[in-house]
């Protein structure tokens, strides 16, 4: 039964060396033969019938061509979460500078009298200074004013809130 299964063996490798239009049968066998005389093959291991067309593993062109890749992928990710990080920090301050400017309209609000013109000062909030301007203007509406609130940091606007008020709190 080894003896058939050897074969199969020789008669697949002489098939393959066939179709890939280099046959070994062309040679003396100089190796260890099975079987007949008539069925007797060359068994080569160190040298197969199709080196070229049987290899395992990658070349450098692969390997580097891979390595491109990848490294484009994670340079995108990398750009993508910088941009997150940015885009956060853009975030707090329009946030934070919306809260400056929510605080100065309730004072506005809530303060007995206003006067018209423009007022500006500087807020801390969150270890931060905010530089506002709250400018009070009249309208077509003798009784009623109009507060527009801008709030800015050493980068630039920040929030901005328009209001109405009345010219005397009721």
């Amino acid at each position: 039964m080894a003896d058939g299964m050897l074969r199969a063996i020789a008669r697949d490798a002489v098939a393959r060396c066939l179709s890939a239009g280099r046959a070994r049968s062309a040679r003396p066998p100089t190796g260890p033969t099975f079987g007949r005389p008539e069925d007797r093959l060359r068994v080569d291991r160190a040298e197969p019938c199709d080196r070229g067309l049987n290899k395992e593993g990658f070349t450098l062109i692969e390997l580097l061509v891979a390595l491109a890749v990848f490294s484009l992928a994670a340079l995108a990710l990398l750009n993508l979460s910088a941009e997150n990080t940015r885009s956060a920090a853009r975030v707090e301050t329009r946030t934070l500078g919306g809260i400056v400017a929510e605080n100065l309209a309730v004072e506005t609000m809530i303060a007995p009298a206003i006067g018209e013109g423009t007022t500006t000062g500087q807020t801390p909030l969150a270890g931060r200074p905010w530089t506002w301007t709250r400018t009070v203007a009249p309208t077509e509406d003798p009784d009623l004013l109009r507060i527009h609130i801008t709030v800015k940091t050493p980068e630039g606007q920040a929030a901005e809130r328009t209001l109405f008020r009345s010219r005397t709190r009721p």
